[in-house]
């Protein structure tokens, strides 16, 4: 599988370390509510026990390394110098240092299990990230990712852009990075590990769910709590955003007692270290 990378990789970089350094405590209260329901399945996905050495590459506000403390591991968290900072401040028992995911400060074979939590979505080369994760595990751990599943119109992700494209501009500019979805059907995602030298790979759906007040809440918790779309809702004006969120409204099923449900499946691939 030929994966693709960021065109323009330092101004690509330097959007992603400034934005979720910006928007951190927002997504912690807002899209990790969603994000947190692939916890558990990544954690079960790398085998995390207790007693194993686990990297949690792309950590943001550090909750998967606070799952794996919890199951009795050592956990360290790696990303942006801004966003360790937080992570620091929300899960002490765990350690956390900057670092870059596609050059880990480690060396090799150091961890028995990797953890990415739709981290690949955010860097400049995912295939080299990939690979130094492949570098850092021990022979015989496993790694996990997550990433959102295919972009659908009535999913959360494909909502807002499907909302944007028809009731708004995406004319917006923004640094060129990889596509969102490249990894986002079993088979692409299989073929990246796989590619990438991981053995016995598995992937898996995990149908996640977001219960809201309205489509103007998600169109919220994504200016608030992410980056690229964060940055595209900015540039709409008011009267778009408005025919967005109705858009929304009408596009996903309304939950008992008022509210919507809006559909957020991930998938979940591993592999070992051969």
């Amino acid at each position: 599988m030929d994966i693709e990378k960021s065109n323009e990789p330092d101004a690509y970089l330097a959007f992603e370390r400034e934005g979720w350094a910006a928007v951190m405590a927002g997504y912690k209260d807002g899209f990790a509510s969603v994000t947190q329901q692939t916890i558990a399945p990544l954690l079960d996905a790398a085998n995390v026990q207790a007693g194993m050495r686990v990297a949690d590459i792309c950590c943001g506000p550090g909750l998967l390394a606070a799952a794996a403390v919890a199951r009795g591991a050592s956990a360290i968290g790696i990303d942006f110098p801004g966003v360790v900072a937080f992570a620091r401040s929300v899960v002490p028992e765990a350690e956390f240092r900057a670092g870059d995911a596609t050059d880990l400060p480690f060396a090799d074979s150091s961890f028995d299990a990797i953890l990415c939590g739709y981290g690949i979505l955010h860097v400049p080369d995912p295939e080299k990230t990939l690979q130094e994760m492949l570098r850092v595990l021990k022979p015989g751990g496993r790694a996990a990712v997550s990433v959102w599943d295919s972009e659908t119109p009535n999913n959360g992700l494909g909502l807002i852009f499907r909302g944007v494209h028809d009731h708004g501009s995406l004319n917006v500019t923004l640094p060129h990075g990889p596509n969102l979805f490249q990894f986002s059907t079993p088979d692409k995602l299989r073929a990246a590990l796989t590619g990438t030298g991981f053995a016995s790979v598995e992937v898996s759906l995990v149908p996640q769910n977001w219960p809201l007040e309205s489509g103007k809440a998600l169109i919220d918790a994504a200016i608030t709590g992410t980056v690229r779309a964060r940055t595209i809702l900015a540039a709409q004006t008011p009267e778009a955003i408005d025919n967005i969120a109705a858009f929304i409204d009408k596009a996903v099923p309304d939950e008992r007692g008022g509210g919507i449900k809006v559909p957020m499946p991930a998938l979940v691939g591993s592999g070992v270290k051969p």
